[in-house]
């Protein structure tokens, strides 16, 4: 039998003990939002999709793992409405994109993997090359202080997809941020400060 402290919140699905429902925004956003995750990611307690998914209806999470499912779910999205949240070679900085351009997105694509396997699958997935990419030249600094990140400039996939958001509509997203950094406070409060940072 399952003990009380393992059970599971129904509605975040988190464990009754880390449930963070009280923090949970209510948001919405004219975009609709297509996370491709690294199986490993949605395994790690530390991982922020959880929680935007929690904040906005509008999130789709699909396993880069499953090919098949993957590349349906990126040819029926049109690649002049939607825009690929990643620093290639020929992105554009989103902040200088024009009102006119913004108006036509309908709808953002993340990929939620470290920076290294983020880059390895965007090579080697061409459907990804339909979409015009997106970077960031001015991005806040990071909140998210609990996992290591390779440089200052590095966002979570929360927080990445909250900047866009705000970019391309002009919505507040801060409440998204805020939700993050007060859930996994909770979450993580009886962790010592000095293991914040590992893997």
């Amino acid at each position: 039998m399952q003990s009380a402290k393992r059970t599971r919140c129904d509605n975040c699905h988190f464990l009754t003990e880390q449930c963070v429902c009280h923090w949970i925004p209510v948001l919405s956003t004219r975009l609709k939002i297509l996370i491709l995750q690294d199986p490993k990611e949605a395994q790690h307690a530390k991982n922020t999709v959880s929680l935007l998914s929690l904040g906005l209806s509008s999130v789709e999470c699909i396993s880069i793992a499953n090919h098949d499912v993957l590349a349906s779910a990126l040819r029926q999205k049109d690649p002049a409405k939607w825009r690929l949240v990643f620093p290639s070679d020929s992105a554009v900085a989103i902040e200088s994109i024009d009102a006119d351009s913004t108006a036509e997105v309908e709808g953002l694509i993340l990929i939620d993997a470290t920076w290294r396997k983020a880059k390895k699958f965007y090579f080697i997935e061409p459907l990804l090359y339909a979409f015009k990419a997106v970077c960031f030249s001015q991005a806040p600094v990071g909140q998210y202080s609990i996992r290591k990140s390779p440089g200052i400039e590095s966002l979570s996939t929360l927080e990445a997809c909250a900047y866009a958001i705000e970019q391309v509509t002009g919505e507040n997203m801060q409440p998204l941020r805020e939700f993050m950094v007060v859930a996994q406070e909770w979450q993580w409060r009886k962790q010592p400060l000095s293991h914040r940072h590992l893997e």
